[in-house]
């Protein structure tokens, strides 16, 4: 068979910790393919059953970077490039918000998200999954874990997960909306959101702009992109304003983009209930 993804929805309580679960997997006669991730800011663990995958990340070719068995990696902040081999077996597990800290209690700006991370229980896991007919019975073993083990949200991310709405709305400033409604100073609200999902307001309020100008090529049905809408569209500056955020992303220019990457092996992660 050829490559395969597929999602696994979760439902509450667990919703609130894991965005979801996908699967990659193929046959034995499929030709290997290199494919692309675009940024998300999420947290993975990540299981390989198959042969090592080389990754790499905008515009770097594959080197010695590579997933074995099981890691963790994120925040992903830049485009993600993986190569799939033929009997490729992957299993993700993405993150909610602040479901990482919850479920291994570790400072999420402490990481570096180009760098792979393990996780004390990661390799036990794997070697419980291997054992598995099934992708779906993987999955439920995971559920299974992840809800037993992972603890209860902070006090101290509440006011980030009552307000992350705000990150949908233009006319409002969701550092400065969250710190009111909590009676926090802006640089506590600051410093919550690098701690429990490894960023800041203000830098997810430019990727979420990104991600929406990525969105909107995806979608278009036009023969070719008008740029100067894009810009006007999402606020930008001008042209070199949109091609750094590209460079900063993918790597690329939005040209290159357009003529190699957009539709070729270029996924975006399903969206979640929030952002």
């Amino acid at each position: 068979m050829a490559y395969e993804g597929t999602h696994f929805e979760v439902v509450p309580p667990l919703s609130d910790i894991v965005k979801h679960f996908y699967v990659i997997r193929s046959g034995e006669d499929a030709a290997a393919t290199v494919a692309h991730l675009s940024p998300n800011y999420e947290m993975m663990l990540l299981f390989n059953f198959g042969a090592p995958v080389r990754f790499s990340f905008a515009a770097e070719a594959l080197g010695n970077l590579q997933i074995e068995k099981a890691a963790v990696l994120g925040p992903l902040r830049k485009m993600l490039n993986y190569e799939l081999l033929p009997g490729a077996d992957l299993l993700a597990v993405v993150f909610n918000l602040d479901g990482f800290y919850r479920l291994y209690q570790v400072p999420v700006d402490e990481l570096n998200g180009e760098e792979l991370h393990y996780p004390e229980d990661a390799r036990e896991l794997w070697e419980v999954l291997k054992r598995c007919a099934s992708p779906a019975e993987r999955v439920e073993i995971l559920k299974d874990y992840i809800s037993a083990t992972a603890l209860a949200a902070e006090e101290g991310a509440q006011p980030l997960l009552n307000g992350a709405d705000y990150f949908n709305d233009p006319l409002i400033q969701p550092a400065k909306a969250i710190a009111a409604d909590a009676e926090l100073s802006e640089r506590t609200v600051q410093l919550r959101f690098k701690k429990y999902v490894g960023y800041s307001p203000k830098e997810m309020l430019r990727f979420l702009r990104f991600k929406q100008v990525i969105s909107s090529i995806e979608h278009s049905t036009a023969a070719s992109v008008d740029w100067f809408d894009l810009i006007h569209d999402f606020g930008y500056h001008d042209q070199s304003h949109l091609i750094k955020d590209f460079q900063h992303y993918l790597g690329t220019s939005p040209e290159v983009f357009i003529k190699q990457i957009a539709g070729k092996e270029f996924c975006t992660t399903k969206p979640g209930r929030r952002y």
